[in-house]
C-alpha cells in the first residue's frame, strides 16, 4: 500500500505541474482568441479526435498489461513493435482520409471553411500521435514511473512555449501549427525514454512471436478499443452534435465549460498511470490483497476528487472571470456544475476500468458499461433539449450517462468479483460535496467567503466520520508530499 501510495503521490505532483501549465496555456489562449475562434478550434479538435480514436485499437492499455507481466525483457520490444505495426495499419488510412476529406467535412457538414486547414494539420499530427501511447506503455509497463512523471511535467512546459506564441501570431491556424510540432517532439522524446534502458535487449519478433503477441494483445485490446471509441465520442459529443445546428460562439461557450470540468480528469489519469501495471500484476498473483488494496486506495482518491470538485464549482465564477479577463464566458457558468459532476463520475469509471476491469479481463461488462455512458447521455439530450435548451441538456445528459455507467460498474464488480468498494457513505459524501459546490453560485462575494470555510470543514469532517480517511493517512500523505516538494524545489 505504501509503495503504491508513494508512486501515486509522485504522479499527483507530476500531473499537478502538468495540469497547472495546461491551465495557464488554455486560459491564455482563451484570452487571446474570441469566443467564436475558440469554438472553431474546439470543433476541429472534436472532429479530429472522434475520427482519430479509431486508430487506438486498445493497444496502449493492452501493451501496458502485457509488458508489466513480461518475464523476459527481450519481449518488451517485440510487444512494442507488434502493437505499433497494428496501430499504423489502421492510422495511415484514417489520416489520409481526414486530410483529403477535410474540405467536404468543413463545408458540407459543418458549413465552416475555417475548419479546412485545422483538419488537415490534425491529420498530419495523427501519424505522430499513433506511436506515443504505445511508447508510453513501454515506460509505464516497465515501471519507470520516475522518468514518466518527469517527462509529463517537462513536456507540459514545452507545450506552453509552443502554443501560446503561435496562437498569438497566427490565431486559429497557429494552434494547429503548434499541435503538429508538439506531437513530433513527444514521439521523439518518448522513443528515447522507452528504448535507451533496453540497449542490447532489442530483438525483432519472429513470425511465431508475432502471432502469439497479436493473440495476447487482442485478448483484451478489442474491448479497450471499443471503450476508447465510446469515451472519446462521449467527450466530443457536445461540440460535434451542437455544432451541426449552432454557431461557433455557442460551441465556444459549451467547450469552455468542458475544458474547465475535464481538468479534474488529471487526478484519475494520475492514478491510472500507476494502477494499471500495479493492479494487473496484483490480480494475477494475489487476488485477496488486490481487493483490499484497491478498496483502501479508492477511498483516498475518492475524497481527493470530491473535495477538489466542490472547491472548483464553488469558486468557478470568480476563477473564470479572472482567467478570461472579464465576463465573455459568463454564459458557460450554469454549465459548469453538471459538467463537473459528469467528469467526477467518469473519473470513478476510469479508475475502476483501469484498476479492476482490465486486470480481471471483464471485457463484455466493460464495453456494456461504456455503452451505457454514451447511450444514457444521448437519450437524455434528445428527450430534453427542447425543454432545457441545447447546451444545458447536453451538460446534464453527460452527467446522467456517467452516473448510470458507474452504477453498472459498481454492481458488476460486486457480482462478478464478490467485493464491494462503493457504499452508501460514498454516495452521501458525493451528494454533500455538490451541495457545497452549488452553494458557491451565490453571486455575493462576502457571503461566499463567510460560508466557504465552514462548508468545506463539514465536508472534510464527513470523510473521517465515514472512515474514508484517517488522521494517520493524512499525516503520512502530508509528509510524503512535503518531502517530494522539497526534492523538486532543490532540482
Amino acid at each position: 500500500m505504501k509503495e503504491l501510495g508513494k508512486w501515486q503521490m509522485i504522479s499527483f505532483v507530476s500531473r499537478g505541474i502538468a495540469m497547472f501549465l495546461g491551465l495557464v496555456q488554455s486560459f491564455v489562449i482563451v484570452r487571446i482568441l474570441s469566443v467564436s475562434e475558440w469554438g472553431v478550434i474546439q470543433l476541429a479538435v472534436s472532429i479530429g479526435g472522434a475520427l482519430g480514436i479509431y486508430q487506438h485499437l486498445g493497444l496502449a492499455s493492452a501493451s501496458t498489461r502485457e509488458i508489466s507481466s513480461a518475464k523476459d525483457e527481450t519481449d518488451i520490444f517485440k510487444i512494442f513493435l507488434t502493437s505499433a505495426f497494428i496501430r499504423y495499419f489502421v492510422t495511415i488510412p484514417i489520416a489520409i482520409g481526414l486530410f483529403f476529406f477535410s474540405d467536404y467535412i468543413s463545408i458540407h457538414l459543418y458549413r465552416n471553411s475555417l475548419l479546412i486547414l485545422p483538419l488537415k494539420f490534425y491529420a498530419i499530427a495523427l501519424l505522430f500521435q499513433a506511436v506515443q501511447s504505445i511508447l508510453n506503455s513501454v515506460v509505464a509497463g516497465t515501471r519507470r514511473f520516475k522518468q514518466l512523471f518527469i517527462y509529463q511535467a517537462l513536456i507540459a512546459l514545452v507545450s506552453v512555449s509552443l502554443f501560446v506564441p503561435l496562437v498569438y501570431y497566427f490565431r486559429i491556424n497557429g494552434y494547429f501549427y503548434a499541435f503538429v510540432i508538439f506531437n513530433i517532439i513527444c514521439a521523439v522524446v518518448l522513443s528515447v525514454l522507452s528504448f535507451r534502458p533496453l540497449k542490447g535487449k532489442i530483438l525483432l519478433p519472429s513470425r511465431k512471436d508475432f502471432r502469439r503477441l497479436i493473440k495476447e494483445l487482442f485478448s483484451i485490446s478489442m474491448a479497450i478499443y471499443l471503450v476508447k471509441i465510446i469515451y472519446t465520442n462521449w467527450e466530443k459529443m457536445g461540440p460535434n452534435i451542437l455544432g451541426l445546428s449552432n454557431t461557433a460562439e455557442i460551441i465556444g461557450i459549451f467547450s469552455f465549460s468542458l475544458l474547465f470540468a475535464k481538468k479534474l480528469m488529471a487526478i484519475s489519469d494520475a492514478v491510472t498511470d500507476v494502477n494499471l501495471p500495479v493492479f494487473s500484476e496484483k490480480y494475477v498473483n494475489d487476488f485477496k490483497s488486490f481487493t483490499a488494496l484497491f478498496s483502501k486506495n479508492f477511498d483516498k482518491i475518492f475524497t481527493l476528487i470530491v473535495l477538489v470538485a466542490a472547491v472548483a464549482i464553488f469558486w468557478s465564477p470568480e476563477f473564470v472571470r479572472f482567467v478570461v479577463g472579464g465576463a465573455k464566458y459568463d454564459r458557460s457558468l450554469p454549465l459548469i456544475p453538471p459538467m463537473v459532476l459528469a467528469f467526477v463520475l467518469y473519473s470513478f469509471v476510469n479508475i475502476v476500468h483501469a484498476s479492476v476491469l482490465i486486470p480481471s479481463k471483464l471485457s463484455k461488462d466493460m464495453v456494456f458499461s461504456y455503452a451505457l455512458l454514451i447511450l444514457g447521455s444521448i437519450v437524455f439530450f434528445f428527450s430534453s433539449f427542447k425543454i432545457l435548451g441545447g447546451t444545458i441538456a447536453m451538460a446534464w445528459g453527460m452527467s446522467f450517462g456517467a452516473m448510470i455507467s458507474y452504477i453498472y460498474m459498481i454492481l458488476i464488480v460486486q457480482k462478478r468479483l464478490l467485493f464491494k468498494f462503493f457504499t452508501r457513505d460514498h454516495w452521501l459524501v458525493l451528494i454533500q460535496s455538490f451541495f457545497v459546490g452549488w452553494a458557491g453560485l451565490v453571486d455575493v462575494l462576502w457571503v461566499k467567503v463567510v460560508i466557504f470555510f465552514p462548508f468545506v470543514a463539514l465536508l472534510v469532517w464527513s470523510f473521517f466520520i465515514s472512515k474514508l480517511l484517517t488522521k494517520e493517512e493524512v499525516r503520512y500523505a502530508s509528509q510524503k508530499f512535503f518531502s517530494l516538494a522539497k526534492r523538486y524545489a532543490k532540482r
